[in-house]
């Protein structure tokens, strides 16, 4: 079995909405917003942004895998710094360390910009997930804290962000201090 890597093109989005969508799941149980529509056009923006920034896993002609990483600019220092969107590897082909490597890969294409602070999300109850990002060197920094209230609809903020998204009214991947669902995620 050989699993080799290149760079995201347009045919691959279709593949990488769904694993998008999975990751949503671990990333926002509550919530996780499910629409496809939404996970293209949001991945479809991003790879015309930055398309270096995204990598697949191959077997074969398969995409089995892949690492989304963004550049942004902090609005309070204008520092740069880069996001670890999404790292996923096909739930058959785990445990063998290629999530280590795209993780790895991660923080080498940030380096080779001159970037050192790199950041990622994941939920609380996502062990994999942080268990990956201390293996490859990340620290626990900060705890978020949510307050849902008494007339929250479940789904409602995940509709509403779709939607804006969607129609144009908000772009989903602005650079805030404030917490967004769908935002820069490790599943």
């Amino acid at each position: 079995m050989e699993v080799s890597t290149r760079f995201a093109i347009e045919d691959d989005l279709q593949t990488l909405a769904v694993y998008e969508r999975q990751l949503a799941c671990l990333s926002f149980p509550e919530d996780p917003i499910l629409d496809l529509d939404y996970h293209y056009g949001k991945l479809l923006r991003a790879l015309r942004a930055e398309p270096d920034g995204m990598v697949v896993l191959t077997l074969e002609e398969d995409v089995v895998g892949w690492l989304w990483m963004s550049t942004k600019v902090s609005l309070a220092t204008r520092e740069r710094y880069g996001v670890l969107r999404s790292i996923y590897v096909r739930e058959d082909l785990r445990r063998q360390g290629l999530a280590k490597s795209l993780g790895q890969y991660c923080l080498r294409y940030f380096h080779s910009r001159g970037i050192h602070r790199v950041v990622a999300k994941i939920h609380h109850e996502n062990p994999e997930a942080a268990g990956l990002l201390k293996v490859i060197g990340f620290e626990l920094m900060h705890l978020t804290f949510e307050y849902t209230g008494p007339t929250r609809e479940p789904g409602a903020a995940a509709a509403r962000t779709a939607s804006a998204a969607i129609s144009g009214e908000v772009e989903p991947d602005e650079d805030v201090e404030e917490y967004e669902p769908g935002g820069d995620e490790v599943g």
